[in-house]
């Protein structure tokens, strides 16, 4: 019995502390990491460094500052850019598919594939050692791979893509 009482209250504070460190943070709102992030992509100056990068460095800064620093608000602040990069890739990923050109959506789900065996084999380096830290550099890793594929992804999407495939021609009959 003497055991029970502490694994109840572990058991306790390992569901309600996340919620709580979720609700101390306003910059773990719904909808706050896609807002400011939004904001911050729109305003970044043209053929100046990495906005992506840069609005994400961002985030995190005043995210985990809200946060404490703490080991779980980094985590927190961490996950949020990278859902907010999932939901950047899912759309990126709609789009060209939505193209209907085939080889476009071969690529697409080729390099799904692909993309994510390299970042979870690349991040799992930081499942190796022990220690709270390593948690939030597990979620960076996510959060930083996932942001490179919504640039990789963007090479195909938007005002000017850098890559426009001619389009697919009618196989031609043999005589």
């Amino acid at each position: 019995m003497d055991r029970v009482f502490p694994m109840i209250i572990l058991a306790f504070l390992g569901v309600s502390a996340p919620a709580a460190a979720e609700e101390e943070n306003p910059w773990l709102a719904e909808g706050r990491a896609a807002a400011e992030m939004e904001a911050c992509l729109a305003a970044a100056p043209e053929g100046e460094g990495n906005p992506g990068r840069d609005c994400s460095d961002r985030f995190f800064m005043q995210c985990a500052e809200a946060g404490g620093w703490t080991t779980l608000a980094m985590n927190f602040c961490q996950y949020a850019l990278r859902d907010y990069w999932e939901g950047v890739v899912a759309e990126r990923e709609a789009e060209i598919i939505g193209r209907e050109d085939a080889r476009l959506t071969e690529w697409v789900k080729e390099s799904a594939k692909a993309y994510e065996a390299h970042k979870n084999i690349t991040c799992a380096r930081f499942r190796i050692p022990e220690g709270t830290l390593y948690g939030m550099l597990l979620a960076s890793c996510h959060a930083e791979m996932t942001r490179e594929r919504a640039e990789v992804l963007g090479d195909f999407v938007g005002e000017q893509p850098v890559i426009v495939p001619e389009p697919e021609s009618a196989p031609q009959k043999q005589p």
